[in-house]
C-alpha cells in the first residue's frame, strides 16, 4: 500500500470515474504518482506547483509547454526535507532569490522565479534527477507525505486553523480527467 488514508475518510468517499471510464479511489489516485520524477516546479503567487513525469501541452497559439504528466498544485503550507538536513519552505517565497552584485531595486515576489524558494527548487529538479516519488502518505487533517529515493521529503501540511476551499489538488496534464483534492470540508474530486 503506497497511500495510506484515515478509514473515516472512506466513509465519506464516493468513488469517482475517470473519463476513461475506470472507477478510481484517492488511494489508487496517488498510486499513480509512484515511480515518476519530480521535473519541473512553478508557481503563481503563494500557489506552489510540483510537476512529475513529463509531457507537453500545446497552447492555442501553438506555443509547445513541458509540464508534467501529474501536478500537485499546493496551497498552504508546504516543506521539502533535504537528505543532507536542509529544507526549502513555503515561506521562501517572501524572500528574494540570491543574485550576484546589487539586487534589482523593485522586487515583486508574487513574479515566478523572483523569490528564494523557487531559485532553490529549481536548483533542486536540475542538479538531481533522480527525485523518483517512492511512497505518499496522507496524514491527519489531509496532510500529504511524499518521499523520494533519495530520501528527500515533500511534506504538505494542511493547516486547520486556515480554513481553505483547497489545500492541495493532484491533477493528471494528460487529458484523463484525474483530478482530487483537499480542503477544509473533505477530499474534493
Amino acid at each position: 500500500m503506497h497511500a495510506t488514508f484515515k478509514v473515516a475518510d472512506y466513509l465519506c468517499l464516493s468513488k469517482y470515474k475517470l473519463k476513461t471510464g475506470m472507477q478510481q479511489t484517492p488511494e489508487q489516485a496517488f498510486d499513480r504518482i509512484i515511480g515518476l520524477p519530480l521535473t519541473k516546479t512553478t508557481r503563481n503567487a503563494t500557489v506552489q506547483y510540483f510537476h512529475f513525469g513529463n509531457t507537453h501541452y500545446t497552447t492555442p497559439q501553438g506555443l509547445v509547454l513541458d509540464i508534467g504528466e501529474l501536478t500537485i498544485a499546493v496551497n498552504c503550507p508546504w516543506q521539502v526535507q533535504l537528505p543532507d538536513g536542509q529544507t526549502i519552505k513555503h515561506s521562501e517565497v517572501y524572500i528574494r532569490k540570491r543574485e550576484a552584485g546589487l539586487p534589482t531595486p523593485v522586487w515583486d515576489w508574487k513574479k515566478p522565479g523572483s523569490s528564494l524558494s523557487d531559485q532553490r527548487l529549481m536548483q533542486l529538479t536540475n542538479d538531481n534527477p533522480n527525485l523518483v516519488v517512492e511512497r505518499v502518505e496522507q496524514q491527519q487533517d489531509f496532510t500529504l507525505m511524499l518521499y523520494f529515493s533519495d530520501g528527500t521529503l515533500l511534506s504538505i501540511l494542511s493547516d486547520p486553523e486556515t480554513p481553505a476551499d483547497e489545500y492541495w489538488q493532484l491533477f493528471s496534464n494528460t487529458g484523463d480527467g484525474l483530478s482530487v483534492g483537499a480542503g477544509a470540508n473533505g477530499i474534493i474530486f
